[in-house]
């Protein structure tokens, strides 16, 4: 379960921990975005345009680490949605931060219920762990990737 994380042991008496943990980087997004757009344009763009960029990439840092830390203790790790999902998200989304944390928090919804259902229906009446079907899935999307980009 802690190596491949899933969703097999999920309670609704810890829904609020997790709830805690999405919620912390939702709200951060969303209430920052026009700071994340200013660093798309690079950091010294971002601090002309009045950005506190060390003090920016230092919260980020720790809002994004709380709520990974809480969301991996709910549900275990859960490899490669985090990496997949603003790869995709972005080309329907564009750039801008506002639209992109929707659209991930959209798309990353979607991509866990899939792979639950596929972890459950797979192999019955046995329940593989998440982690292998998003590993399997991300394992081609990061060679497709590296082909593409030639690296």
């Amino acid at each position: 379960f802690w190596t491949m994380g899933g969703l097999g042991l999920a309670r609704w008496d810890n829904i609020w921990l997790g709830a805690l943990g999405a919620g912390t980087i939702l709200a951060y997004a969303l209430w920052n975005h026009r700071r994340l757009d200013a660093f798309l344009a690079g950091e010294n763009a971002a601090e002309s345009l009045g950005v506190p960029v060390a003090r920016m990439r230092r919260m980020t840092f720790l809002v994004a680490a709380f709520s990974t830390a809480i969301l991996v203790s709910v549900a275990g790790v859960i490899g490669f949605v985090g990496l997949m999902i603003p790869h995709l998200s972005r080309p329907l989304a564009g750039p801008l931060h506002l639209r992109l944390v929707a659209s991930c928090a959209v798309f990353g919804a979607v991509l866990l219920l899939a792979s639950d259902l596929l972890a459950r229906t797979l192999l019955p009446p046995q329940e593989l762990p998440i982690g292998i079907i998003t590993s399997s899935v991300g394992a081609f999307f990061v060679v497709t990737m590296l082909i593409r980009n030639r690296l």
